[in-house]
């Protein structure tokens, strides 16, 4: 009997040790897997800071320091600083009224702040360009990129607000509190880390705009890199130039993260706990029917009125083979993209939920300084890196993988949300009961986590379609994309043909826009950027 006993505790404590070297072995291939996708998405880093190091150092002072470029620099400071303003006065005030004024038929109502999402800035600058003759300069410039990045703030806000418990209001309101006091004192302070990462988008995508500034003449950093490289192939003053964007936009990131690090409102999401608490005034209501009717004007109805208007002129001419070819090749190569995004992202996402040691947070702020790489510098780095590659250079496949470098932070975000939704309990049960941490991602996590995962997804897949420089810099020859198309004809005023492309592109990204900005969706998308600087 003693030796039954002897047995079976030794059995036991083998299992035991067996579970214990497949979780390290498992952890070990995890961080193997994440070490390369880490490098990876340095490369183009990597490149530009070699590249920029080979000029000689009294050249790249006089490039930095030249009026030319210091003229620049204050345009894209100033382009980035209003845009910023805007969208945070307008996208916190818009999601407000949304959320707590009292309006018929509201989830139609939400529809101009969500489909601009749709519609990439180079085609809202074509459509406003058609639409009034002459419309270009530095203030267009932020009348479009305000328009474009607007959604962003506002479905940030509106995540923010959902976690608000709405008690709270209720007892400010009987101690009473008036509305502003209530939102100013008891919402805002909770709902700041969302706002600010609404806002981080808004200053990324202004950062990284090339088709809209390029089309209004505004010279910004990105113009500046692409005129560089295409008309003196100096690849050592555009390094230069793009490390100087890539400062701006860590500065950006920086501030974001002391923004959230000085607010509390990724520690504790609660969810509502009464219900909602409507503003009833008339007046109020009547205002916020008016901002929303003036958007869904300036962007959404001259936008469409442009774009069918012209399709309509343009019917005798449209060469259908080749708007089927662009429209082909646009969803092939969104779709590789997004599916080595997909790859590419999965171990960061499951590295980086739930920890907090040295590792986690080396390969946080190498993904959040990725996040706001615009497009022009990757098409930049990897033009240089590809050409070096061979075969696979200039091939539907590398344009994939720059698509999946370029947005490689928004899918990892969206993982990270989607795995912090999994209650730690049922990942504790499965590991005690001696799964190894595949087992426990695959049976476990991955159902739960799924439809967030496939959200983030398609947002990759959405963005990739509307991307710009990357595809006119790495794009296979003879391969045109909808993308391409359009700025082909636009750059130099043809409207009419390109706007059977702007169209089909636009009504493309129309559903898994209004999919993925869905108010239950929303939150999933955004809650992890709120967070992510506490991880």
């Amino acid at each position: 009997m003693q030796t039954t006993y002897s047995r079976r505790t030794h059995s036991s404590i083998s299992a035991l040790s067996k579970s214990a070297r497949n979780q390290s072995a498992s952890k070990l291939a995890l961080r193997s897997a994440v070490g390369i996708v880490l490098f990876l998405s340095t490369v183009p880093m990597i490149y530009l800071f070699i590249r920029a190091a080979q000029k000689p150092f009294g050249q790249s002072v006089d490039l930095l320091f030249r009026a030319k470029t210091l003229q620049v620099l204050g345009t894209t400071a100033i382009l980035v600083l209003a845009v910023v303003v805007l969208t945070l006065i307008f996208g916190v005030t818009l999601a407000s009224a949304l959320h707590f004024v009292r309006l018929p038929f509201r989830s139609i109502l939400i529809i101009p702040t969500v489909l601009p999402l749709a519609i990439p800035s180079y085609v809202f600058t074509y459509t406003w360009i058609a639409f009034v003759p002459g419309f270009s300069g530095t203030f267009a410039a932020i009348f479009i990129l305000t328009l474009s990045t607007l959604p962003y703030v506002i479905l940030a806000t509106l995540a923010g607000l959902r976690s608000v418990d709405e008690s709270q209001i209720e007892v400010a309101r009987s101690l009473g509190l008036s509305n502003y006091e209530i939102f100013f004192r008891v919402v805002l302070p909770q709902v700041k880390g969302h706002i600010s990462a609404g806002v981080l988008l808004s200053a990324l995508y202004t950062l990284s705009d090339f088709g809209a500034v390029s089309l209004l003449n505004v010279e910004s950093l990105t113009v500046t890199i692409q005129n560089i490289y295409r008309a003196s192939y100096d690849r050592g003053a555009a390094a230069v130039i793009a490390l100087v964007l890539i400062a701006f936009s860590t500065i950006v990131v920086i501030i974001d993260d002391r923004v959230k690090n000085r607010t509390k409102a990724g520690e504790a999401v609660k969810a509502p706990t009464s219900k909602q608490v409507l503003i009833e005034s008339k007046g109020t209501r009547l205002i916020t029917l008016f901002i929303l009717t003036s958007l869904f004007i300036v962007s959404i109805a001259i936008p469409f009125y442009v774009l069918i208007t012209r399709f309509l002129d343009n019917r005798v001419t449209i060469n259908w083979p080749d708007l089927l070819s662009a429209s082909l090749s646009t969803l092939l190569v969104a779709a590789i993209g997004a599916a080595i995004a997909l790859v590419l992202a999965a171990p960061l996402g499951i590295l980086l939920s739930g920890r907090s040691d040295k590792f986690t947070r080396f390969a946080q702020r190498i993904i959040t300084v990725g996040h706001g790489l615009p497009g022009v510098v990757v098409g930049l780095a990897l033009v240089s890196v590809g050409s070096k590659l061979g075969v696979i250079y200039q091939t539907i496949f590398f344009l994939g993988f720059a698509y999946a470098l370029l947005f490689l932070a928004k899918l990892v975000a969206s993982i990270n949300a989607s795995l912090a939704r999994v209650p730690s309990g049922v990942k504790d049960v499965a590991t005690s009961l001696g799964a190894n941490p595949w087992a426990v991602i695959k049976k476990v996590v991955a159902p739960i986590a799924a439809p967030g995962i496939s959200l983030g997804t398609i947002l990759v897949f959405l963005t990739a379609m509307k991307e710009l420089p990357v595809t006119l810099m790495l794009r296979p020859t003879g391969l045109e994309t909808l993308a391409t198309e359009i700025w082909s004809s636009a750059a130099i005023n043809r409207f009419n043909e390109a706007a059977p492309y702007a169209l089909i592109l636009v009504l493309i990204a129309a559903l898994p826009t209004f999919l993925i900005s869905r108010p239950d969706k929303a939150d999933r998308m955004f809650v992890n950027e709120s967070m992510g600087s506490e991880k």
